[in-house]
């Protein structure tokens, strides 16, 4: 496999170690990609295949920390079941990431707790990229699974200060504790069924 030096505005970051680490993190020999044309990391539960974006102006602790955050569903996302949790609907999909996010990045830092400094400084630079796309924006209009992924991302490391309603308090609570997996498809089925519902409120009133 070709090995990738990812160049930073600090140190360069060389990616056979990487591999190392993500290997030794997971405890099985997964396959781990450098892909330049990936926006994003991920991790295929199926063929146990991790990749890792190439970005030029990545530091080294945002790389560790995705490292840290695919290694974590390498160890506790199953690689069956969620299929029929979300059926054809990818919306339902995301609803899923967002509550197993939560649970799997504080498994790993509990795990790894070296980790939780990298953790706190990638997101810190993510949230100065505005990676979350919320410069500008009020988020208090924004949907209720959306600040919840701010609240566990960068609300959690005092990067944004995301609101919450007294009816929504208990989600975050719920979603702070998940342990389990099923734990987290009924939390997921829950916040969706709660936006099929604002939706369906909001929908324009068709004029017959």
């Amino acid at each position: 496999m070709v090995q990738y030096t990812l160049m930073s505005e600090k140190t360069p970051i060389k990616t056979a170690s990487k591999d190392i680490l993500a290997r030794a993190m997971a405890m099985e020999d997964i396959t781990v990609e450098h892909r330049a044309d990936a926006p994003t990391a991920y991790f295929d539960t199926k063929n146990r295949v991790l990749c890792l974006p190439v970005w030029k102006d990545m530091d080294s602790a945002t790389y560790d920390m995705l490292v840290g955050h695919e290694v974590s569903h390498a160890l506790h996302t199953p690689a069956e079941g969620w299929q029929e949790f979300i059926g054809q609907d990818g919306r339902k999909h995301m609803f899923l990431n967002c509550v197993e996010d939560a649970r799997i990045e504080r498994m790993i830092k509990a795990k790894f707790p070296g980790l939780r400094k990298d953790f706190a400084s990638a997101y810190n630079s993510l949230h100065d990229q505005d990676l979350f796309e919320i410069a500008g924006k009020d988020i208090s209009d924004l949907p209720l699974i959306d600040r919840l992924n701010l609240e566990f991302k960068l609300g959690l490391f005092g990067l944004v200060d995301v609101p919450f309603s007294a009816d929504e308090k208990p989600y975050v609570t719920r979603m702070a504790e998940t342990v389990t997996f099923q734990e987290v498809m009924t939390l997921a089925d829950e916040l969706y069924e709660l936006q099929k519902d604002e939706d369906e409120k909001n929908k324009p009133e068709q004029v017959e």
